[in-house]
């Protein structure tokens, strides 16, 4: 924090990072800024990723994904799946 540099977790298997370590996923990610997760590897949901961060992140994270061409359709559908998946694995 003192240099001003961010810490992202590329939490693709933080899920399964925490069952083998016995350790919370909130205590894994403890003091990164911003933490990205997988709900198909390690939850078994077919398709989706979560981004945690502040307010200001996340709106320009969606603003590069705009203009990257990322968009769904139909996302409560994915959602659905990924809240069944962090729910029940």
């Amino acid at each position: 924090n003192e240099l001003g540099i961010r810490l992202h977790v590329d939490g693709a298997r933080i899920f399964n990072a925490a069952v083998s370590q016995n350790i919370p996923v909130g205590e894994l990610c403890r003091g990164a800024d911003s933490v990205s997760i997988c709900l198909s590897k390690g939850l078994g949901a077919p398709l989706g990723t979560v981004l945690v961060g502040e307010t200001d992140f996340i709106r320009l994270a969606k603003r590069a994904r705009k203009r990257c061409g990322g968009g769904m359709r139909q996302a409560g559908v994915v959602a659905s799946m990924g809240l069944y998946a962090v729910q029940n694995n």
